[in-house]
């Protein structure tokens, strides 16, 4: 507030790095309330609580910014009177103070309005650069707002239609009804326009409007509604008329020598793109508003000369009206010699003389900028109106009474920072095993010691410490060690507010233990030294684990570490029959077994060199952890395999990308290890291998 008022030189102890400091420090605080909020969403399986979040948040600041703007005025009071009750202060002075404090409550709007925008940024930075990839992982693409929806001016005012408002951050419209140049006209306008295109009948087929000469009048409201989400997406302003920029990148094109298709689909595009423009130019200019749209865009370096006093859509007039500019300039001339500014009249002529000589090509890429703006004070309107309603009907508690009542009441909804929250142990309520076992570790040990080297330290520089320093970021402990083996698990609690990610973290924790061997292995490679080998079973389990103590030592009992062990093996045979670049794990049922339910997983074989299973209840677990999409991979022999991909994210704030692969149990005979046909049963592998993964970054 003190800055956008320019009232630094007033208040000493305001300093910029302090400000600096505060603003990370309210980034910081947003990123964890919001986090909490997620988390909280997630938990109980709706999307309201993560609006209720924001919207509440968003409020707050509202409600503070006028709180301060108060408090400036309020500081000032006591700084003038300070200065009145003193002998010692220059009098000079104290009419500096008077004249700020005139001016700050002149410019009230403006100044709560600039404020307002720049926290407003701060929260949309946090959504869309702290938060976005976690409300990824969680929420369907539709249930997440759209990063521009706080970065909206109309939510800093009272009067959406104030000319300074349309002026500084959208487009320069009439006010009055009868203008011509009001924003029923325009949006009427618009309407009627892409009614014309397929825009406004989708059902055409082939692009062909057979009632090509819709009226305005025949655009029902339900049919103006339907073309909002287009025109809500600012960008397809561009894409529909901007002949321009398709001109300068068929120029590029033509002198980089792009391909034959290329120039012609940019030929095509910059067809339809001129032929729209003109459309909607001709429209414009028949109903004599175009001179109002190019008036609005040249005055925009200049306006600040002469508002205050005037306001802009004076200028304005003045610029498109003849007959306006003397009682204009009489009242320029009234309020120089009242409040002796310097009022020249000379920018004012220039910018007539400017529109006058524009050529129909400059007053086309103003109408282009004029509907891109004029969309997106549409946009901000519709959102505007949405937000302050969902405001209206929240209750931001301060009073302690009534937060204590309302708590007991089960009506408060509480969005905590970590250090707020009560810290006792919430009773387990499931949890992951992972059991990550080294192949041929016996051989290893043998060359090692002919060598002269010791084993156990190979083992814990290559193994055990660089995945023991990666477990915090995964809330993952250390459940046994053995010369061989580790195995490790994670806990889900009673607590909402720390996110369930416990399988998906357990998968992102086995990719990044899978890579951090391979690492050692080049290195063990240019050394002459043997390398490690891996297989990773995860398993999940939705109820706590049993626990005996000896002594202090707490000593885990839990089904799902005999079923990861199983799920990390690897069958001698197949090792040497089976090897695949691409994938890493296969499971195959004995056909002696047939299906004999539960049991049959005894009498599966597998092939794990360097892979990760995941068990069919850990992945049913992972789909409600995560929002994940399917997706088809093409392999080297043309069969489609079928990829799940999602985001987890981790305790340090991180994201990590995760793909898992879904593959039919085959039947084979056991005495060949021929195989017989796929079964109907399904295996999951947590893919590792770099191609997979940047596939899915060009096609996801």
């Amino acid at each position: 507030m003190i800055r956008h008022s320019r009232c630094e030189n007033f208040f000493e102890e305001d300093q910029k790095e302090h400000r600096e400091n505060e603003k990370l420090a309210l980034k910081h605080v947003c990123t964890e309330v919001l986090r909490d909020v997620i988390n909280r969403a997630k938990s109980e399986s709706e999307i309201q609580i993560d609006f209720l979040g924001q919207f509440s948040l968003a409020k707050m600041l509202i409600e503070e910014i006028d709180e301060e703007y108060r408090n400036l005025v309020t500081k000032f009071g006591v700084l003038i009177r300070t200065y009145e009750l003193s002998r010692q202060h220059d009098p000079l002075e104290l009419f500096k103070i008077k004249e700020k404090l005139t001016e700050i409550k002149h410019n009230q709007k403006r100044l709560i309005r600039l404020v307002g925008e720049e926290l407003f940024q701060v929260l949309a930075d946090v959504h869309a650069k702290n938060l976005k990839n976690i409300r990824e992982s969680n929420f369907p693409p539709e249930d997440i707002l759209p990063d521009n929806f706080f970065i909206n001016p109309t939510l800093h005012t009272d009067n959406v239609a104030d000319d300074f408002l349309l002026m500084d951050s959208y487009a320069l419209l009439g006010q009055r009804s009868d203008d011509p140049d009001n924003y029923s006209t325009f949006i009427s306008i618009i309407y009627a326009l892409l009614s014309k295109t397929d825009l406004g009948h989708p059902s055409t087929a082939g692009g062909e409007n057979k009632n090509s000469e819709t009226k305005k009048a025949d655009m029902l409201p339900a049919d103006c509604a339907a073309l909002d989400p287009w025109l809500m997406e600012i960008s397809n302003i561009d894409l529909m008329f901007n002949y321009f920029d398709s001109k300068e990148q068929y120029k590029k094109a033509k002198t980089t020598k792009a391909s034959k298709d290329i120039l012609l689909d940019l030929q095509s595009r910059m067809q339809v793109q001129a032929k729209l423009l003109n459309l909607f130019y001709k429209k414009f200019k028949k109903s004599r508003l175009i001179k109002f749209i190019v008036a609005a865009n040249e005055m925009k370096d200049i306006y600040r000369d002469y508002c205050p006093p005037l306001r802009p859509l004076q200028i304005q007039e003045y610029l498109v009206k003849r007959g306006s500019r003397k009682p204009i300039v009489r009242e320029l001339k009234r309020r120089k010699s009242f409040s002796g500014g310097n009022f020249s009249l000379a920018p004012l002529h220039e910018t007539v003389h400017r529109i006058n000589r524009s050529f129909a090509r400059k007053k086309k890429e103003h109408l282009l900028n004029f509907l891109k703006d004029f969309l997106r004070y549409h946009r901000d309107l519709e959102n505007g109106r949405l937000l302050r309603q969902a405001m209206g009907a929240i209750n931001l508690v301060k009073d302690e009474k009534i937060v204590l009542l309302s708590k007991k009441n089960r009506l408060l909804y509480e969005f905590l920072l970590p250090e707020e929250r009560i810290k006792e142990e919430k009773p387990i309520t499931s949890h992951v095993i992972i059991k990550a076992d080294i192949r041929g570790s016996v051989g290893i040990t043998h060359t090692m010691r002919t060598r002269g080297l010791n084993p156990a330290s190979y083992f814990s520089l290559n193994f055990f410490d660089p995945i023991s320093e990666i477990l915090g970021d995964y809330n993952a402990s250390k459940v046994f060690i053995e010369g061989d083996a580790i195995i490790l698990s994670l806990f889900e609690n009673e607590d909402p507010t720390q996110g369930c990610y416990s399988v998906a973290r357990a998968c992102g924790l086995a990719v990044n233990m899978l890579n951090i061997v391979r690492q050692y292995n080049v290195k063990n490679r240019e050394h002459d030294l043997p390398v490690l080998e891996l297989g990773i079973g995860i398993c999940y389990k939705a109820s706590p684990p049993a626990f005996l103590f000896d002594g202090d030592s707490r000593i885990m009992i839990s089904e799902a570490i005999n079923l990861a062990d199983r799920l990390s093996g690897c069958d001698k045979r197949l090792r040497k029959l089976k090897q695949n670049r691409m994938f890493n794990l296969f499971v195959f049922q004995n056909l002696q077994g047939g299906d004999t339910g539960a049991a049959a997983d005894d009498l599966s074989l597998r092939y794990n060199v360097n892979g990760i299973e995941l068990d069919q209840e850990g992945f049913a677990k992972l789909a409600r952890e995560i929002n994940l999409k399917s997706i088809e991979y093409p392999t080297e022999d043309k069969e489609k395999v079928k990829l799940y991909t999602g985001k987890v994210p981790t305790l340090s704030g991180k994201v990590q990308c995760l793909v898992i692969r879904e593959a039919a149990i085959l039947e084979i005979k056991p005495e060949t290890m021929d195989v017989i046909g796929p079964t109907s049963k399904k295996y999951y592998e947590v893919c590792t291998q770099q191609a997979i993964y940047e596939f899915i970054d060009q096609h996801a």
